[in-house]
């Protein structure tokens, strides 16, 4: 190869070399310019998403056909109102659950003009891509006129005989009192009539069943001495929500009655759905269309003891035959006290077993090989039996609490904090979060009380419900509720017996997607990734297993969250990976605290049994079943960090007393030399158990810091709440504030390297938050709330860790400019009674004012003034502050606004503040403001129950049941309340 050659050769090489360079360089600037835009893209999804939610976040509604009084008209305006507004699916409830006096006449339930009726509202749903779901009842929960008395609701009876011997004894036995003549026996029984403390030795028990006929006659050579012969059978429970009645005597309608099913028995189940299941799911065939789920509501029809083949049934859960011990249900001890107490705990756990097995699962497996989803509120209320709540929400597809809002009128702080209107929430977010369920749904703002129930509150009143609801873990409503009804029947219309009324009967209604945004935006981020907590408390084996509401428990204190765990998730879902307890669908804890109980807390435990008519006990039980000690020694081996006392004994009765010894044993292993005072803490394996130190002092000492906290925590723990959500990279926190009045804080959160974000659910909008500090991996910033207000704090962009705001405030510094004093030009609705033209010298309630058609308005009124801005305003400014931004606010609304300004639409204002920019519509004089006030029915409802009826002009109820509305019920605030004023706004850099 010559040099000339070999110097192109070279060359070549090199172009070659630098081309390849090039192209490495351009690819990987590509890749990284590509990554880039993905991670752009990913945010501005979720930003997007937040801004306009999709209807998986949107609220459901419950859809009641009231006595089955509907038409084509009133179905197709409902269903195209709710989707115009924001209501992304349907739950169909019949019932005859009324607000009125006399029932209302409506179709057959099922006849053929129903049935119609019902495949037209499917096809509808349907084809404006409408959930929909359908509540296999006449009621509630299953129940309804197929249901057989075999197949009903059943408890256990019993009555005895004393007879001394010997002797030969032939005759009838007592029987126990029976309900609506229907009785079985179970079993006969003959023991030595023992001595005051009531014990039986087992052995000494005779079974006499077969020696008695089906009249219930005895032949029987009775030994020496006094004996007692128990006579035990089952009866209906006789509770009065176990049999359904037309309205007004019960809650169902004509067609409707019946009893509730037997949810001990599969076979109720299963002839339960081949009447009622079958028949919706054939018509929803014959429409064309489909079904979303089916649906079971609250649980409101008392307890229930036996089934027919509960005998077998014990047997298969506990491993032990039940007839020695059937006296203890009679209030007999046998062998001892706590022998006897065992029993009664295994006997309460099989009923649960049994509604979670035989009902839930039943439930679950023939909506699924139908095709159809199943949905349950499986919690309660109401004087439930012994149930493991979060394993019946394992079954559920949509897993569902409720919560009320009884109590808010005259409420101290301007709403009803008590937890008991929402004791059942935290514990369907933790079967969800447990059971690796994205949503968890609550019944939302339901309302039965005396003068408040119907039309008498707004949005704003909702509104802190609604943050509770979402702090407690639900992230997704079904709003109570929407009355089905032909628009001929007028308005506000004939309505089911509890509120609220989401229909398009109700005065804000053209309003309402403003507040149906606010809830989809905050269900759409709280559906994001993971729940985070840092404890997992264990509620034990003791029934009945009850999750408690949220409250500060008093070991973890403030800033930290939590989730429960039933027997069943730590037994089949839990394992451990560094270090942390994780169950397979990702949520994970650092601690695993052994509570063996609801709440050690005396009052929440009150509360919780008071709520579900069941004893529930603040002692932590000191029992623990063989299988879920040995599962907590292999967790804590893999890891896990394990807090709590050991257990004494078994929490079974089987192989008793060995049960007992192989407990012991076993947590010896565990807990060894510790005795929860001078030694209170050990390892075992690559984990460790720890007796004597609260979950608080672990974290802290473990460098888990709170997760949240705020300034004057310590002091007010209740002023602010919050709930963090996971998802990958991104945290997202929402921040409540649970007072009336406008705070300024300084929050922290358990966050470093991560720009914070500020979004506001109720405009949809997003700022970099500028003034904030990190240090110990935590940031820290100030947020200033109105009253009720929340906000979603979001951190996804990479910033260095000790990188830190550079501005003084991360809100705009208001300075009122303009207070817009004297004469408001009115116009009021002359067809709802109002004056054409009304002037208000001075912005008060419409209650104050004297006209007849002013103070009992129900409805729109126009308040229209012209104003001329100050000179300082839009000045032009210099330095470091920008150019100013106007606000308009409105001081107080009862209840929704709409604004214009120089016949530009600003926006609808419904909750505080009552503000809106007013920049880009102002001008420096001329200004012509025109406001659009909403109010509530209930004003005009109550005067026109004092008219005679040709002189109302409201069509409702004459009458309403529980003096739910009566004309002595206060009026309602109404109206703009003002101050009006007009602010400038800098944001200081």
């Amino acid at each position: 190869m010559n040099s000339i050659s070999f110097r192109r050769f070279n060359l070549s090489v090199i172009l070659s070399a630098l081309i390849v360079l090039m192209f490495v360089g351009a690819s990987q600037a590509q890749q990284k310019k590509s990554r880039v835009k993905r991670s752009t893209v990913a945010a501005d999804t979720l930003l997007t998403a937040f801004r306009s939610p999709p209807a998986s976040a949107k609220p459901r509604v419950y859809w009641f056909w009231e006595f089955n009084r509907v038409t084509k008209e009133g179905i197709t305006r409902d269903l195209e109102q709710f989707k115009a507004k924001g209501i992304s699916g349907v739950n169909l409830i019949c019932t005859g659950g009324y607000a009125g006096k006399e029932p209302l006449p409506g179709v057959e339930f099922l006849g053929a003009e129903w049935r119609a009726l019902f495949r037209y509202a499917v096809t509808k749903a349907n084809k404006l891509h409408i959930e929909i779901g359908f509540n296999l009842a006449g009621g509630w929960t299953l129940m309804g006129p197929s249901v057989t008395k075999d197949n009903a609701m059943k408890k256990v009876v019993s009555a005895e005989l004393r007879i001394s011997g010997p002797t030969k004894f032939s005759g009838t036995l007592p029987q126990a009192p029976m309900v609506e003549n229907y009785y079985h026996d179970i079993m006969v029984q003959a023991f030595p009539a023992p001595d005051s403390t009531k014990k039986i030795d087992p052995k000494t028990i005779i079974d006499l069943t077969s020696r008695m006929d089906a009249n219930g006659h005895l032949d029987w050579e009775v030994p020496n001495g006094k004996w007692v012969v128990l006579r035990t059978g089952y009866t209906l429970t006789g509770h009065p929500w176990s049999k359904w009645h037309a309205y007004p005597e019960g809650d169902t309608f004509k067609g409707g009655e019946g009893y509730e099913i037997d949810y001990l028995s599969k076979a109720a189940v299963d002839d339960y759905f081949s009447h009622l299941g079958k028949t919706i799911i054939e018509e929803t065939k014959k429409a064309g269309g489909h079904l979303d789920y089916l649906w079971s509501d609250s649980w409101e029809c008392g307890k229930l003891t036996w089934t027919q083949d509960f005998a077998n049934q014990f047997t298969r859960f506990r491993g032990y035959d039940l007839r020695s011990y059937m006296p203890v249900l009679a209030g007999y001890a046998v062998v001892n006290t706590e022998v006897s107490e065992r029993f009664r705990e295994d006997f309460d756990r099989t009923i649960q077993d049994c509604i979670a097995e035989n009902f839930y699962a039943r439930f679950e497996e023939l909506c699924h090989k139908n095709g159809l989803k199943v949905g349950n509120e499986a919690g309660g209320p109401n004087d439930i039996p012994p149930q493991d709540v979060l394993k019946n929400f394992g079954h559920s597809d949509i897993l569902s609490g409720e919560f009320w809002v009884n109590g808010n009128r005259n409420a101290p702080g301007g709403y009803n904090k008590n937890p008991r209107e929402r004791l059942n929430l935290k514990q369907t977010a933790t079967a969800a979060h447990v059971y690796g369920k994205q949503q968890a749904e609550a019944e939302a703002f339901t309302e039965q009380e005396k003068d408040g129930t119907h039309w008498s509150l707004g949005p704003s009143d909702l509104k802190p419900y609604a943050n509770d609801a979402f702090c407690e873990g639900i992230n997704r409503f079904m709003l109570h509720q929407a009355t089905c009804q032909p628009p001929s029947d007028g308005k506000p219309g004939y309505e089911f017996c509890a509120g609220q009324h989401f229909t398009p009967n109700i005065t804000w209604w053209e309003q309402s997607p403003a507040f149906f945004g606010y809830l989809s935006r905050c269900q759409y981020m709280l559906q994001q990734g993971k729940f985070v907590g840092d404890v997992c408390f264990y509620i034990g084996e003791r029934p009945p297993l009850l999750a408690p509401p949220k409250y500060l428990i008093p070991s973890l204190g403030p800033g930290y969250d939590c989730d429960y765990s039933n027997p069943e998730v730590l037994l089949t879902r839990m394992t451990v990976k560094n270090g942390r307890i994780v169950l397979p669908d990702g949520m994970s804890y650092k601690l695993l605290v052994l509570q063996n109980c609801t709440s050690p807390s005396p009052k929440v435990a009150e509360e919780v049994g008071s709520y579900q008519g069941l004893q529930v006990s603040p002692v932590p039980s000191d029992a623990m079943s063989l299988p879920v000690i040995k599962k907590i020694r292999e967790l804590i081996n893999m890891g896990a960090t394990v807090v709590g006392p050991p257990p004494v004994r078994s929490a079974e009765l089987k192989n008793y007393p060995e049960c007992d010894e192989q407990v012991k044993k076993i947590a010896a292993e565990i807990w060894g030399e510790l005795d929860g005072k001078t030694r209170t803490e050990r390892r075992l394996g690559k984990g460790r158990v720890i007796w004597g130190k609260t979950p608080r002092e672990i974290l802290l000492a473990d460098g888990v810091a709170p997760d949240f906290s705020f300034t004057g925590q310590t002091e007010q723990s209740d002023q602010f709440d919050y709930i963090h959500r996971t998802n990958g990279e991104t945290e997202i926190y929402f921040v409540t504030n649970r007072t009336n009045q406008h705070e300024k804080r300084d929050f922290t959160f358990r966050v470093a390297g991560k720009q914070p974000e500020i979004w506001d659910a109720v405009t949809g909008k997003m700022v970099m938050a500028k003034a904030y500090s990190q240090t110990n991996a935590r940031t820290t910033l100030s947020l200033e709330l109105d009253e009720f207000s929340s906000y979603f704090i979001v951190f996804r962009k990479p910033i260095k860790t000790d990188a830190q705001g550079d501005a003084e405030r991360n809100f705009p510094k208001l300075t009122e400019i303009k207070k817009l004093e004297g004469t408001w030009n009115t116009t009021f609705d002359p067809n709802w009674g109002g004056p054409a033209n009304a002037k208000f010298s001075e912005l008060i309630s419409w209650t104050q004012r004297p006209e007849e058609g002013i103070k009992y308005y129900s409805g729109t009124a126009t308040y229209t003034k012209s104003f001329d801005l100050n000179k300082t305003a839009n000045r032009k400014n210099k330095g470091k502050i920008k150019p100013e931004r106007l606000f308009l606010d409105l001081g107080n609304v009862k209840n929704v606004a709409e604004v214009r300004l120089n016949g530009k639409k600003l926006g609808i204002l419904w909750c505080a503040p009552w503000r809106v920019e007013i920049t880009g519509a102002a001008k420096q004089t001329g200004n012509v403001l025109q406001v659009d006030v909403i109010n509530l029915w209930a004003n005009r409802v109550v005067h026109d129950l004092s008219l005679p009826k040709e002189k109302r002009i409201t069509k409702t109820h004459d009458v309403f049941r529980f003096d739910m509305l009566n004309v002595n019920t206060p009026l309602l605030e109404s109206g703009l309340l003002g101050p009006v004023k007009v602010y400038a706004a800098t944001n200081e850099q």
